[in-house]
């Protein structure tokens, strides 16, 4: 880096990391990627937060790390940018997302194409046959969270899905379904209803236009692409071939990961808060629709709020995220740093003095802090507004190894 860390501190400081205001981008200008536009996952972070980071802490070919990707939100930031991005997750769900949007930006793919194949999928469909004969068992177990009608369109679309040759055409009519499975579902309560499989009763069930829904949600997406690729400079072209020579995007905790040391320029994540979400749960209907079993990933989760009522759940959490932060410490290049958004809990809040020994600990694994913040989550993209689930206020860390 060629400021010092006052310049940089200045530059920080001119940010409202609330992002609580509207921002007008030009047409060509380049801006965040929204992941969540295009997938409903719950507790990510807002794009604006790592852009602002990688933009101010890195320069062009620096290696960014997420140790917690979830779909993507660092990783398609840091690759708009230029950077060479990794990413880690455990949850099979949110690294398909990822890649599936690492794999859109690829600049040879025609994503008009793509957009048309996708869009012609519906056509065909006949009212009066039973598209639901030829599920899977597991993909049977999701009619309860639809109505009839509504389910059987879906299943049409499972079939078409199935039929498709194009290996790319499929990964992303795979992120589109999955996306839109949640919204026509009659449960509209919030994921933890889906997390706790809570279906919705008979008189709740209501009729939902897929077809319409899968449109939208297929011109959304790759207009989008299409747009944002516009803005990208000249050279990404020539950079994404380079990058893309290796795997980027990896469904294990990074914990054991063979990164090497001193290899990474900067980290920047937000970590499962404590109890406050189920991410793989949550995923339950993504999962039946792939024919994943998601009991084989539930128990690989850090800080999963099912684990809310047990004895050790805070000491387990705390160990999980020590033990990722010691990788984090060792793969982080002298000079570079680390980005973390954690919860800024009330004073009678138990985890509140986990997350402060978790920040304690960064400065014993070599790190100083150089910058700190707070921000507060507008009420409308707060995840829920119940007891362990909500949170108001977070706070931004930036720490330097060495």
């Amino acid at each position: 880096m060629d400021m010092d860390n006052s310049e940089i501190k200045k530059r920080l400081n001119s940010i409202n990391w609330n992002f609580d205001f509207t921002i007008n981008y030009g047409k060509d200008t380049l801006h965040p990627f929204n992941c969540r536009r295009y997938y409903s996952y719950p507790a990510t972070f807002i794009p604006e937060i790592p852009y602002a980071m990688i933009e101010i802490l890195s320069q062009k070919g620096d290696v960014i790390l997420d140790p917690f990707g979830g779909i993507g939100t660092t990783f398609m930031q840091a690759l708009s940018l230029e950077r060479i991005p990794y990413s880690f997750d455990i949850n099979p769900i949110a690294t398909t997302v990822c890649k599936t949007l690492y794999m859109l930006f690829e600049p040879s793919i025609n994503k008009e194409i793509i957009r048309n194949q996708l869009l012609q999928l519906c056509e065909g469909y006949d009212e009066t046959s039973d598209y639901t004969v030829g599920l899977s068992t597991q993909r049977k177990e999701l009619s309860g969270w639809f109505e009839k009608s509504t389910f059987n369109e879906i299943s049409f679309l499972f079939e078409q899905f199935d039929h498709l040759q194009d290996q790319i055409v499929q990964n992303v009519m795979k992120l589109i379904l999955s996306s839109i499975l949640v919204t026509l579902s009659s449960q509209n309560k919030g994921w933890a209803y889906i997390a706790d499989n809570v279906k919705p009763k008979k008189d709740e069930l209501k009729k939902k236009r897929a077809f319409e829904q899968y449109t939208i949600s297929t011109k959304k997406l790759l207009n989008d692409v299409i747009a944002h690729e516009t803005c990208l400079p000249s050279s990404f072209a020539a950079f994404y071939s380079e990058v893309s020579q290796e795997p980027r995007i990896f469904e294990e905790s990074i914990a054991n990961a063979p990164i090497k040391s001193e290899t990474v320029d900067l980290v920047i994540t937000s970590p499962p808060y404590p109890l406050m979400t189920d991410y793989i749960k949550s995923q339950r209907i993504s999962f039946n629709f792939l024919s994943e079993n998601f009991a084989d990933y539930v128990g690989r989760e850090t800080g999963a709020r099912y684990r809310r009522s047990r004895r050790d759940c805070l000491t387990s959490y705390e160990r999980d995220i020590r033990q990722i932060n010691r990788k984090i410490s060792n793969v982080l290049k002298t000079g570079g740093y680390f980005c973390v958004v954690l919860p800024d809990y009330d004073a009678k809040d138990t985890r509140k003095d986990v997350i402060e020994r978790i920040v304690g600990d960064y400065t014993k694994l070599g790190m100083d802090k150089v910058y700190e913040v707070g921000r507060y989550i507008p009420s409308h993209k707060r995840t829920l507004s119940i007891q362990w689930a909500t949170l108001v206020n977070e706070r931004i860390y930036i720490f330097q190894k060495g």
